[in-house]
């Protein structure tokens, strides 16, 4: 395959070679998940498909100390209710949910973060992945997972992750107590032309190639044809690479790249 062919020891565009590339959005994340560590409260986050939030939200995860955080994931489905909702999160914190009413979830999620908070000294964090997907009727009740003692102390930190959609929704006036308690809000830019070409290099670099396989144009046609998204990105430079070996060309230019899009879009 075109691994051989380019002097590669490994292919570093598969998704099971992911390492954590720094880009300036993945840096911005971070600091503002910890940021939400600190404080508590409700943090938005925003970014296209294909963006790296998911991925960044798991290299959070995995840094935080189990003693000290309780972290709840769920990703988001458009078929989720209310009580479906709430009941999973009841399930992470291990409560029985099974014959209970939706009030009394409620009281019992409640009750059970201020006991991890005050007598175990364990930090909830419940992490909404997808939550573009969430119905109108659960982003209003977030409250409950927000709401404590009249409002007058966080207990939770609570992270929605979504596509712009989930932004263009919570600008809604319905949503204006949840809005209020919006305390980070970051929408992601996706990666700029110069952390393409990084990106790229970097890349290489972990397959053991120190030469340049694409050309400056084709750099340039990599970044306008990836719509600024790694996933994506990696998709077009893994077309790219095969196109190439099948061309037997030691130098991939840019008609290459838009020879791999054609190929990828179905438009």
């Amino acid at each position: 395959m075109y691994t051989s062919y380019y002097g590669m020891s490994c292919n570093p565009f598969l998704k099971e070679k992911e390492n954590e590339y720094k880009s300036q959005d993945y840096k911005e994340l971070i600091n503002r998940f910890n940021y939400l560590k600190e404080i508590k409260g409700l943090g938005v986050f925003i970014g296209p498909p294909g963006y790296g939030k998911t991925f960044t939200i798991r290299n959070f995860i995995k840094k935080l100390n189990k003693d000290l955080y309780k972290v709840i994931y769920i990703s988001a489905t458009d078929n989720l209710t209310v009580f479906d909702f709430f009941k999973e999160i009841g399930k992470e914190l291990k409560l029985d949910t099974g014959s209970c009413y939706r009030t009394d979830i409620y009281n019992n999620i409640q009750n059970e973060i201020k006991n991890l908070v005050e007598i175990e000294k364990v930090q909830p964090i419940i992490i909404i992945d997808d939550a573009h997907l969430l119905s109108r009727e659960i982003l209003k009740n977030l409250k409950v997972l927000l709401d404590f003692e009249m409002d007058s102390k966080d207990y939770t930190i609570v992270i929605l992750i979504g596509h712009p959609e989930l932004k263009s929704e919570l600008c809604k006036k319905i949503y204006e107590t949840i809005n209020q308690r919006i305390i980070v809000n970051y929408t992601m830019n996706g990666l700029s032309r110069e952390e393409i070409k990084e990106y790229v290099k970097t890349r290489f670099e972990i397959a053991n190639v120190n030469r340049n396989i694409f050309s400056e144009d084709a750099l340039n046609a990599l970044y306008s044809c990836s719509k600024s998204s790694p996933r994506r990105l990696n998709s077009l430079i893994s077309n790219a690479l095969m196109l190439g070996f099948q061309n037997k060309l030691k130098e991939i230019k840019s008609e290459i790249i838009m020879q791999a899009k054609k190929e990828m879009d179905l438009e």
